[in-house]
């Protein structure tokens, strides 16, 4: 059955909930070392000299907004953790190259009390993910704040390993991105003139190690459908994405995958495709909770979204999915 809620309940908040922590909410969490491959901007699980060869058609997931926690304001997270378990059923189904989860992880920041019981069940569900099959974790703006700083990044690096960094897979260079610095720098600003430095350097090794393609992960959406489209609650601020978008243009970035949005969203900026991922947890539109399933050719690569409930049996390499 798809379960659809409306936009007007949207990220609700309740004071009361900062008052009432369990004894379970205060615990450390005991981080597995899976979820914390990300570090010194690469992901361990990739050998990135012999990834960066091509290797053939694969396919991974991309996976958003799993926000355990949002569908009760924060009082408990049980509708997500049976989504995320229906979804890491159906990835080990489907033996993808990777799992990428574009932010959003929880819907406690890291300075909210139930932040930490939440950050548990996350790691309990996706623990069951065959251990053959890389996760890797992006930073949003729940994971990190809506204005970001040292203090809650480092939060978030502690539980889920580096806020940005990049990996090869099969040919293909991949970069993710903390993308709340590019939303609102003002709590990190030395955060995000690292990240600028470093993404200038990683799009120059791609480009020199002649990448099949480029791919860039993040939670926030660069923009919904036109690049040049208003700044709103959504998307990046024109301030920011306009020379951004250039630069990855110039670097022949392939696509941008995001989340945030709670709903499928498309456009481009020139060739490159900009593919915003409907949630794992609670919908803000009609789209169902679902996931990505991308299909990676030599020259080409093709998308579609799933519901938990419609997601194919097996995928096919020869198949072309819809875009």
């Amino acid at each position: 059955m798809r379960l659809f809620f409306p936009a007007t309940l949207f990220l609700i908040a309740f004071p009361m909930w900062m008052s009432n922590a369990s004894a379970e909410d205060e615990t450390s969490v005991v981080v597995d070392q899976r979820f914390t491959q990300a570090a010194n901007r690469t992901f361990k699980a990739f050998n990135s000299p012999l990834e960066q060869s091509w290797q053939g058609p694969f396919f991974f997931l991309q996976l958003a907004d799993t926000q355990y926690g949002m569908f009760t304001g924060n009082k408990g997270f049980e509708k997500e953790a049976a989504l995320t378990q229906q979804a890491v059923e159906h990835i080990n189904r489907l033996q993808p190259r990777f799992v990428i989860v574009c932010g959003d992880l929880t819907n406690a920041t890291p300075d909210q009390t139930r932040y930490q019981a939440q950050v548990k069940q996350y790691h309990q569900d996706f623990s069951k993910v065959d251990t053959e099959i890389p996760l890797v974790c992006v930073c949003g703006n729940h994971d990190v704040g809506n204005r970001p700083t040292s203090k809650s990044i480092a939060s978030y690096q502690k539980n889920f390993g580096d806020d940005y960094f990049s990996f090869w897979a099969g040919g293909v260079c991949n970069i993710v991105l903390n993308s709340s610095v590019l939303k609102d720098p003002t709590g990190a600003p030395e955060v995000l003139a690292a990240q600028q430095t470093w993404l200038e350097q990683k799009l120059l090794e791609a480009q020199q190690s002649k990448a099949k393609h480029i791919f860039l992960f993040q939670h926030h959406p660069m923009f919904l459908q036109k690049e040049d489209e208003p700044d709103q609650y959504f998307n990046i601020p024109l301030e920011r994405r306009a020379p951004l978008l250039d630069q990855l243009k110039q670097a022949e970035v392939r696509a941008i995958f995001a989340g945030h949005y709670h709903r499928n969203a498309y456009g481009r900026a020139g060739e490159m495709e900009m593919i915003t991922t409907g949630p794992v947890g609670r919908p803000l539109g009609k789209d169902p909770s679902g996931f990505r399933i991308v299909i990676v050719q030599e020259t080409s690569i093709q998308h579609q979204y799933y519901g938990m409930d419609d997601v194919p049996k097996k995928i096919n390499l020869t198949d072309q999915v819809k875009p």
